[in-house]
């Protein structure tokens, strides 16, 4: 239920872009990533997954991070804005760098892996058991297995920010992410 009343939030938050025009945000933006023959976005602090993502949530958890799977394609055009302005933010870029463990998985991907349940599926089969229904998407997966938070789509820099921060500090096991949000500057 945390995850729909997420949804609900980021929603209007992104139905509203003039609200929080890009410009707003004071950040000099670090150089724009390449994009690699698989027409996705290259970031070096993305790690490539081992194709087991049993393994890469226990790789995560070792770090003492939490893993994060980022579901994406070629030519989405929400992808192309988060990687190509939200973060190259050099606060956000570094953030999710020293916090987290991310592996990308293609939306569209025929790939074989290992699910998070220890079955393996393609890319493909994994984005339904999963239900992600759009790129760009989040989830985020604890030590234990537990999906923590999902951002379903493009959000501006300071909720996505925000959304990071609500995970990497914990704030899951006390308050709602809608909660959390409210408590947050979102400029």
């Amino acid at each position: 239920m945390k995850i729909i009343r997420f949804l609900l939030v980021l929603v209007s938050i992104a139905l509203a872009p003039a609200m929080a025009p890009q410009a707003a945000y004071a950040e000099e933006l670090l150089p724009m990533p390449a994009k690699g023959v698989d027409g996705m976005w290259i970031e070096d602090w993305m790690r490539p997954s081992t194709g087991d993502l049993t393994k890469d949530r226990a790789l995560a958890a070792a770090e003492g991070k939490v893993l994060a799977v980022f579901w994406e394609r070629d030519g989405c055009e929400f992808c192309a804005q988060l990687h190509g302005y939200a973060l190259r933010m050099p606060s956000l870029h570094k953030y999710v760098a020293e916090r987290f463990y991310a592996v990308r998985l293609d939306f569209y991907g025929q790939k074989k892996f290992i699910d998070l349940d220890g079955v393996e599926r393609t890319e493909q089969d994994m984005k339904l058991r999963h239900k992600v229904v759009g790129t760009p998407a989040i989830e985020f997966h604890t030590a234990d297995g537990v999906e923590v938070l999902r951002i379903p789509g493009y959000v501006e820099p300071p909720v996505l920010k925000a959304a990071f921060e609500f995970v990497d500090t914990g704030a899951y096991k006390t308050t709602n992410i809608n909660a959390f949000l409210r408590t947050r500057p979102l400029q």
